[in-house]
């Protein structure tokens, strides 16, 4: 369960105003870049990017960019902890159960801020509507 959530980092740049009316609905990425422990308590560093283009190609022309990065705090049950932490440091991943919570818990923090700093750039807000569900590979 989620019990922290902090963004310690704000970055927002466009690359002109005239380029503001070709703009796409942005490319998203969420990156989860480390995850540690405090006892009961998973400790996880992400980033939330948006990357606004003029078009939907991979040629197209860079429009601008929002970054947020922080932290956020999970308290779950001392085995879950245990598992998670080993998985992380094995192969960079995390159980499907709690990967979603957190993506989901960023997508929604991360987008109502975002849509703030889009505002104040002319941007399209980086909304992501949708709920994400993990599944293992088959």
């Amino acid at each position: 369960m989620i019990t922290g959530f902090t963004i310690k980092n704000v970055e927002g740049k466009i690359e002109s105003a005239e380029s503001l009316s070709r703009q796409r609905f942005p490319r998203l990425n969420v990156n989860i870049e480390k995850v540690d422990t405090d006892h009961d308590k998973i400790n996880v560093g992400f980033s939330f990017v948006a990357d606004y283009f003029d078009g939907d190609e991979k040629s197209s022309k860079s429009i601008g960019s929002i970054k947020l990065s922080g932290d956020v705090e999970l308290k779950e049950p001392k085995e879950a902890v245990d598992t998670t932490i080993k998985r992380w440091n094995e192969n960079k991943s995390l159980p499907n159960n709690i990967a979603e919570e957190l993506v989901n818990g960023l997508n929604f923090r991360c987008s109502a801020t975002g849509t703030l700093v889009a505002y104040s750039l002319g941007l399209i807000p980086p909304l992501v509507i949708s709920t994400t569900k993990i599944e293992e590979k088959k």
